[in-house]
């Protein structure tokens, strides 16, 4: 009798919608699934700024200054996303959901690697490699303090965005109790947990504990729209099967750019160096 095995598409569709559901569920960065380039290739995003005035102008009169865009531009290259997975006939026959937990090991897997670039593009520098200069702004708290109310506060100031309702704060493990023994978030009324490992508010803004900070002695505030996954609409998935040795080899792979897409929606809070 035949074997039944899973055809392509079928792979194809759950792998896609695994990946897809785990970035959005982190509702961290803004994902655009129309990139058009291809691994090796380079994609330039632009950062622009319109500066300008308006002017009252009086009958037979006109402005004196015009307005003009400027903009900063980046290449990022264009990488792969790949995990391969192996199963044999036997595995199948002893235990039928060996595949699914394959896929979703490699998914997650995968969504790891989009979240340590999350991280990574957050540091995204510019300029001269002798000088370089970090796209996100810095806010600062007392050398030897630590973060809380007032400084959020700074950093949301700083940052001089008119509609914070979309604002949120990534903190690592380490500075939770910082954030819950400050008094401003004990006073607060805890609402409703929007985002995966959200522990409250402060200052109106959710905080969101990240295990990928670990270490890192600094956090972030921000909305999804300072970083954007670029990526193919659908992840390829690729077989490939030895039939001497019965072992079957799984492919999941897709294009992608983890970039700062508008640095005036994040701010980076440390403690000041001196």
């Amino acid at each position: 009798m035949a074997n039944t095995v899973y055809s392509n598409f079928v792979l194809q569709d759950k792998i896609t919608d695994l990946l897809t559901t785990y970035v959005n569920t982190r509702s961290l960065m803004t994902i655009d699934n129309t990139l058009a380039e291809n691994a090796g290739m380079k994609k330039t995003i632009n950062t622009y700024t319109y500066s300008g005035s308006v002017s009252s102008v009086a009958e037979r009169s006109g402005n004196t200054s015009a307005g003009s865009a400027s903009f900063v531009g980046k290449d990022y290259t264009v990488a792969v996303l790949q995990q391969k997975a192996d199963y044999t006939d036997e595995d199948i026959m002893k235990d039928d959901a060996i595949l699914d937990v394959i896929m979703k090991g490699a998914s997650q897997v995968m969504v790891n690697k989009l979240t340590a670039d999350f991280y990574t593009a957050l540091e995204a520098t510019d300029g001269a490699a002798s000088n370089p200069q970090k796209l996100i702004g810095t806010t600062t708290f007392t050398k030897g303090g630590s973060i809380g109310y007032e400084t959020i506060v700074d950093a949301i100031a700083d940052m001089n965005v008119e509609d914070e309702s979309q604002l949120f704060l990534l903190i690592s493990p380490a500075w939770k109790a910082a954030i819950r023994k400050d008094a401003d978030y004990k006073s607060a009324q805890m609402g409703e947990v929007v985002y995966n490992g959200m522990i409250g508010t402060i200052a109106g803004i959710p905080v969101i504990v990240s295990k990928a900070l670990t270490g890192k002695n600094k956090a972030y505030l921000m909305t999804k729209e300072a970083i954007t996954c670029f990526m193919k609409k659908d992840v390829e998935v690729e077989q490939d099967r030895n039939p001497n040795t019965r072992v079957n080899d799984v492919y999941f792979r897709t294009a992608y750019v983890v970039a700062i897409t508008d640095a005036t929606k994040a701010r980076r809070i440390e403690e000041a160096s001196a």
